[in-house]
């Protein structure tokens, strides 16, 4: 990175902790769709937002990386969990997904916090979803943390599969229950001289370790097709539903259900 590169990047992680600073952090909640049926819906992902003093909303790929490389994400992360959990309470037909970089499974005193908060209110973990994004390899400690926190009553997803540290031996070992295919595969899905084509095989390969499986990205009704084609049980992208704020979410009076939960 060159020097105008640096100080472009400091500048723009110093306006994003001022924002946050005001008060500005937030979230935003994407539906996740049934693929047979994409007025049904799962459960909503939550989406780290920062709202400036200009009222501009940086969304999360914009600053996680930056302020994970500053050692100042883990903080926000876990007020975002803090929120997360408020509004749980607040609305019993919501259920949500929290994103838990599997860095943070890694370290004692990191996990330790976020199970601490989830343990606190056993009477929300039905209702939310950990989705593990896997910067960093899932191994050893971190795959029995997932199991305390899935013993907790919470359910447990990979996310970004294919993209990240996820391989087959770790899905063996993984307590999945939900495993999210990468975007890119359905955006540049490969055929086969058998006729076969790059999703359809990974989307049977997930579907070996977990009883669903999303792929992300949809945005147009072609990709939507080929998802459904390739045994998706679930979907998600802009062709069905943008992330939004929870008020507005709550106007589409839809109620996300979790199949096989009471």
């Amino acid at each position: 990175m060159n020097g105008s590169a640096s100080r472009e990047e400091e500048g723009h992680g110093a306006l994003i902790l001022k924002a946050i600073a005001e008060g500005g952090l937030g979230f935003a909640a994407q539906w996740i769709h049934d693929a047979g049926n994409v007025g049904k819906v799962f459960y909503a992902e939550s989406l780290a937002r920062v709202t400036d003093s200009d009222g501009t909303v940086h969304t999360a790929g914009t600053f996680v990386s930056l302020l994970e490389r500053q050692d100042r994400w883990f903080d926000l992360d876990l007020r975002i969990l803090d929120m997360v959990l408020s509004d749980l309470t607040a609305d019993e037909a919501l259920v949500l997904g929290f994103n838990l970089s599997a860095t943070s499974l890694s370290r004692r005193d990191r996990f330790a916090d976020v199970f601490g908060r989830i343990s606190r209110r056993p009477e929300l973990a039905s209702r939310l979803i950990i989705e593990v994004t896997e910067s960093y390899p899932v191994v050893g400690a971190s795959i029995e943390r997932m199991k305390m926190i899935r013993d907790l009553g919470c359910r447990i997803a990979i996310d970004d599969f294919g993209s990240g540290f996820a391989t087959p031996a770790s899905l063996l070992q993984v307590p999945a229950d939900i495993v999210k295919i990468d975007a890119a595969f359905v955006w540049d899905n490969r055929q086969g001289r058998d006729g076969s084509d790059s999703l359809s095989h990974l989307v049977g390969f997930a579907a070996c370790f977990a009883p669903f499986v999303v792929v992300e990205g949809i945005e147009t009704s072609s990709q939507l097709d080929v998802a459904r084609e390739a045994g998706a049980t679930h979907v998600q992208g802009f062709l069905l539903s943008k992330p939004v704020s929870l008020a507005q979410l709550r106007r589409y009076k839809r109620k996300a259900v979790l199949r096989g939960v009471e």
